[in-house]
Formats: structure tokens, C-alpha cells, sequence
């Protein structure tokens, strides 16, 4: 799939990113900061001066919680940040409160998935906050680099959220007194949400032998229906992280995700608990897990396994627990 330049400047992955209403596409909001030298003035010179017609709109922001609030719900608007040498420092959670909003960063974007590309890094700066907190349904995140601060989520899907679709980013967690979060996922009731392609760590700078709930979780029993697919989910060093990937409702499916134990032999090793851990009617399809231990929990027997595999004992696969 290649990348098509359009016009206005946005590149996409095969997907043509520019007003269309009525078709899929509602306005285009571009962020990128004052001190980025790079792109600055081609972005200003190309997009200051523009508003659009109805609402009045600026087109350009120089924060990307501006460009949040400047979207509409429901008229599929996207917020594109731009690539930025400098961190997009933040000191109160993002806010996705409207539906049907897309907060992307093309230039972090891997056709692989994976780590994201460090070209658009969002730093919280204030302990206990989210990095992006989505009262909202059918938001979309993708193509960051975040950096998370102590004891706090990273992405919290709060309330019962319908089909929210976080994919092809790295969540970098920091924890210094242990932590009951999860990096990315909620705690309230979660349908048909997405989790995939991304890289998910623990304990991305660990200052001391810590434990963390997990990185993956839609803990409420009320959940359903949603899909964890080809994460990659790593403990980081010294950290013990109870559970990988923890579902807690209805027919969830986890499938082709990688859970790592990190080594570091200067550090200390990381570890999980249990790779992942859910409820009866979780569905696990083509899992690999790499740890000292073997341990897993959730699901049935029989009905909800189907090939996958640990390391522990030579590359055994998993039933169920």
C-alpha cells in the first residue's frame, strides 16, 4: 500500500485525507509547534491563513488539545500532528470528548506495526494524568510516541466507550511506587474497541523494582466484544507487571500479540505474573509468549485455545488455565 500526497498536504496510507463530507471526512485540523524549526514556516505559510467555511475554524493550532476542541462529533474530523524534533510537552490529559474524531500522526506511522516512528512524541509532564483520556466513541489514536508519567496511565478509554481504535504506537510506562493501571485500556465497560499494533512497556525508565497491574486491560466485567491483536507487549526492566493483557468481559479476542519478559543484565530482568490473564469466554488464537515462568489464566479449556505457544518449555503450547 503506498503513501498518496494530496493537495492540502496530508499524506495517508492509501486513504485520501481531505474534506469529503458526507463521505467519510470531515475537517482536517494541522498542529505543529511555533519552536519546530523544521516545518514551521512551510506549515504556516500553507495553512495559517486558512479557516473553514461554516464554522470559522482555523485550520492550523499550535497545540493539539486546540485542535480537539475545535473538531465537531460526528463529522469524522481529523487532527493530524505534525513531526517535531522536540517532545509535545503536556501538563493536563488530552481530551477526546467529541465521536468520531481522529487523532493521528502520520510521520510515527510502520506499515508493520511495532515501536512507533519517534517523529511525534507526547511527554505528560504532571504525575497522576493520563497522556490522552477518550470520553468519546469512535476516536481514533495512532502514530505516537508517548512518553507516560509515574503511577499514571498512558491511554484511558474512561467510561463505557464504544468502538475506539488505538493502534500503531509506543506507550512508554514509568513507575516508581507500583501502580494499580493498566498503560492503555479502561476500567469502565468497553465494546468493540481495537488495541493492535502497538508497542506497550511497562517500565520504559525504571528507577526501582516496581509492580504495575498491567500493560493491556479492559478490566470490567461488562465489556465485550473487544479485539487485542499483533501487540507487542514488554515488561521493561525490573518491572513486574502482573498481567500482560488482562480482559475482563464478554467473548474478547486476543490474537498475534508477542509478550516479552525484558533481560537486562545491568538493570535487573522484568516479569510477568502471568502473560495474560480474562475472563472464562476470552478467546486467545495464535499468542507467543517468551518467559521464565509459564503462566497464563482465562478462558475455557478446550474452547477458547487455539495455538499458542510458550518458550518455558520448548515452545509448548497452551491449552488453557
Amino acid at each position: 500500500m503506498t503513501i498518496t500526497n494530496f493537495q492540502h498536504g496530508v499524506s495517508s496510507f492509501g486513504s485520501m485525507v481531505q474534506p469529503m463530507y458526507g463521505a467519510g471526512i470531515g475537517n482536517i485540523y494541522y498542529v505543529c509547534q511555533e519552536a519546530n524549526s523544521y516545518v514551521w514556516a512551510d506549515v504556516r505559510r500553507k495553512f495559517a491563513k486558512h479557516t473553514y467555511h461554516g464554522d470559522g475554524s482555523n485550520m492550523l493550532h499550535t497545540t493539539i488539545q486546540s485542535a480537539l476542541d475545535a473538531t465537531v462529533a460526528n463529522r469524522e474530523d481529523y487532527v493530524v500532528v505534525c513531526t517535531d524534533s522536540s517532545d509535545y510537552d503536556i501538563t493536563a490529559a488530552l481530551t477526546m470528548t467529541k465521536k468520531g474524531v481522529h487523532l493521528i500522526a502520520p510521520g510515527g506511522m510502520s506499515h508493520c506495526g511495532g515501536i512507533a516512528g519517534n517523529a511525534v512524541r507526547i511527554h505528560q509532564e504532571t504525575a497522576g494524568l493520563a497522556c490522552v483520556t477518550s470520553t468519546a466513541d469512535c476516536a481514533e489514536i495512532g502514530g505516537f510516541f508517548f512518553k507516560g508519567m509515574i503511577d499514571s496511565p498512558i491511554v484511558d478509554l474512561s467510561g463505557t466507550r464504544w468502538h475506539n481504535y488505538v493502534h500503531h504506537n509506543f506507550f512508554g510506562g514509568a513507575v516508581t511506587a507500583g501502580a494499580a493501571i493498566y498503560i492503555v485500556g479502561g476500567a469502565g465497560a468497553s465494546y468493540h474497541c481495537t488495541i493492535s499494533d502497538n508497542y506497550v512497556m511497562g517500565g520504559y525508565s525504571p528507577n526501582a523494582a516496581q509492580t504495575i497491574s498491567g500493560c493491556i486491560g479492559f478490566t470490567s466485567a461488562s465489556s465485550g466484544r473487544n479485539l487485542i491483536a499483533r501487540n507487542f507487549v514488554v515488561s521493561g526492566a525490573k518491572i513486574t507487571v502482573t498481567a500482560g493483557i488482562y480482559t475482563g468481559g464478554v467473548t474478547d479476542l486476543v490474537c498475534d500479540n508477542y509478550i516479552v519478559e525484558s533481560v537486562d543484565a545491568a538493570l535487573g530482568a522484568g516479569t510477568f505474573t502471568k502473560s495474560w490473564a480474562g475472563s472464562v469466554s476470552t478467546v486467545y488464537i495464535n499468542n507467543r509468549t517468551c518467559m521464565d515462568t509459564a503462566a497464563e489464566s482465562g478462558g475455557t479449556a478446550s474452547t477458547t485455545h487455539c495455538n499458542n505457544w510458550e518458550a518455558t518449555s520448548g515452545n509448548t503450547i497452551i491449552e488453557a488455565s
